[in-house]
């Protein structure tokens, strides 16, 4: 496994300390940068030896993705900024959760609004294909979205997409955050990218009490997954649970391999 965290560029040189292998960006955030800090942080990261391979916040959540504000012109625009600026920082997978900008809205029938959204991540899939980009689906919890919310909704999604460049994630927290069950990682198998925080606090993964880190990664490499996991997740002390975290993801992983 490769492991990385969620966080702006300005923590480079700590997850660097600390033996992470890559930084997961955010896209929103990168794209609001002056293109002089842009310039700079593309500097550190070509010496640096955590590199950035992943992106995640695709839209801002001014976007309106399902009969909303957005057309198909301006998303196609948006796109193709977004992944171009990706390419540049040499990342390979983008997450697409984005969980207000594409909501069915009221007025709006599940199945219309579930066509529009395999349109939009078709579309999506292909623009990140002419950039060399994988964009996964992230099912959210149900708090934060109200389509595709669990594994076997995102697999689904994924399979009526049916586009290359489109994956699926899977998220600890969000799993937990359903009642989602683990199980269906063995059953759909095919994960493009990974994310982990506490299903309790949606916090930094430091201890094991309380949760089931150890069944997900042992999930995970039983369906044959050995890519990349990030943590999205809140810390008050990111260099103490950065490392903590570090050292029970490895852990974990290597008692799957018993």
């Amino acid at each position: 496994m490769r492991y990385g965290i969620c966080t702006g560029l300005e923590n480079l040189e700590l997850l660097e300390r600390l033996g992470y292998d890559y930084i997961e960006l955010s896209v929103t955030a990168t794209m609001n940068l002056e293109p002089k800090a842009l310039w700079e942080y593309r500097e550190k990261l070509k010496s640096s030896k955590v590199k950035c391979e992943a992106f995640n916040i695709l839209f801002p959540k001014t976007m309106e993705l399902i009969g909303g504000n957005t057309s198909e012109e301006e998303l196609r625009e948006y796109l193709h900024k977004a992944m171009a600026l990706i390419q540049s920082f040499g990342a390979e997978v983008v997450v697409f959760g984005s969980g207000k900008c594409r909501r069915c809205p009221k007025g709006m029938t599940y199945g219309e609004a579930y066509r529009q959204l395999v349109k939009v991540y078709r579309i999506t899939g292909e623009i990140a294909g002419e950039y060399g980009v994988k964009v996964v689906i992230e099912p959210l919890s149900r708090k934060e979205t109200n389509m595709i919310c669990t594994m076997a909704e995102g697999a689904i999604l994924e399979s009526d997409v049916a586009h290359p460049n489109v994956g699926l994630l899977s998220d600890f927290f969000h799993v937990c955050a359903n009642s989602d069950s683990i199980d269906d990682i063995g059953v759909i198998r095919n994960f493009g990218h990974i994310h982990i925080a506490s299903g309790k606090g949606r916090r930094y993964p430091v201890s094991q009490e309380g949760e089931c880190y150890g069944e997900f990664i042992k999930a995970l490499q039983d369906a044959g997954y050995n890519g990349r996991i990030s943590i999205e997740g809140k810390t008050e002390d990111m260099e103490k649970d950065g490392a903590a975290a570090l050292v029970l993801l490895r852990e974990l992983e290597g008692r799957s391999y018993e």
